[in-house]
């Protein structure tokens, strides 16, 4: 079956004409209009932890809008909790990583503790794949997060995959395929709607 490329990006121009409109004919409330397309919640925590482990906090609303919609008590079918849809022996492993204090239960049913651990998992993941120019690719780091680290290392050292967002399709998982471009695509539109349309 034939894919049609680029309805991504014609989205997202339609969103953005449709909210330079309302805002063009005088909708004050410009506010309102993006946080029901692409919500901000949990923007304070989100930009603390974000500070204190060098994340871009847009890629992380990114992330949580694809993976549990903002819904702090989001339990996916493979068992994966909250708002960054962590599952229970990573969030462990970020716990015993981080040395931080406190349950591994608990952390995933707290937004807090939910995003904290998540948060510093995708520090953890720019980290791992640095390039020798000290740059990750976010495609890596999204992909790394959704089918494992192992899983993305091996599809790097064989061949498999390049790494880039260009060679996405050669990813052989078509679930962390399709949720690699879904999150960068939510990357762009938040980057370009908040960095851009609200100065």
């Amino acid at each position: 079956m034939t894919r049609r490329k680029g309805c991504g990006c014609f989205s997202l121009i339609i969103i953005i004409l449709i909210i330079a409109l309302l805002v063009g004919i005088g909708i004050k409330n410009k506010d309102k209009i993006l946080a029901f397309f692409y919500p901000t919640e949990y923007e304070s925590i989100i930009s603390e932890y974000c500070d204190q482990y060098g994340v871009d906090k847009w890629l992380v609303f990114a992330l949580i809008k694809a993976e549990s919609g903002f819904d702090a008590d989001a339990v996916s079918a493979a068992g994966a909790y909250g708002l960054m849809q962590l599952m229970p022996d990573t969030a462990q492993w970020l716990i015993d990583r981080g040395e931080f204090a406190m349950e591994a239960t608990a952390a995933l049913e707290n937004p807090r503790e939910n995003l904290q651990l998540g948060i510093y998992y995708l520090s953890v993941l720019f980290e791992n794949y640095q390039d020798e120019q000290g740059y990750t690719d976010p495609a890596i780091v999204i992909a790394a997060y959704n089918a494992g680290m192992g899983s993305v290392s091996e599809w790097l050292n064989d061949g498999t995959w390049d790494g880039s967002l260009s060679n996405v399709s050669d990813i052989p998982y078509p679930e962390t395929e399709r949720h690699v471009k879904s999150v960068l695509r939510n990357y762009q539109t938040y980057t370009r709607l908040y960095a851009e349309l609200s100065d």
